[in-house]
């Protein structure tokens, strides 16, 4: 099993509670871009940053859905138009 430094674990748990937002893990973990680039080739640093990523998406799409459940028109819209492009929205 690949290990992960303290300041990678820093790092992911810090992007988990920003949703995912890089920038902002970044500045409150201390780390620079290019470190955190660096650390792509990791693949259990990869893969940890690969599954906040898809909670994140998870997080947005709930709220999505939420709109669209009240009826949000313009959600509706975006909806239709993303999911709903093969069947010419």
């Amino acid at each position: 099993m690949i290990t992960l430094s303290p300041s990678q674990e820093l790092f992911l748990s810090v992007l988990e509670k920003s949703l995912g937002i890089v920038s902002i893990a970044l500045q409150k973990a201390d780390v620079s871009r290019d470190e955190y680039v660096g650390w792509q080739d990791n693949i259990e640093f990869k893969r940890r940053l690969d599954l906040i990523n898809d909670t994140s998406v998870d997080y947005v799409e709930n709220k999505l859905l939420a709109l669209i459940n009240k009826g949000d028109l313009s959600a509706i819209q975006f909806y239709l138009k993303t999911k709903g492009k093969k069947r010419g929205y």
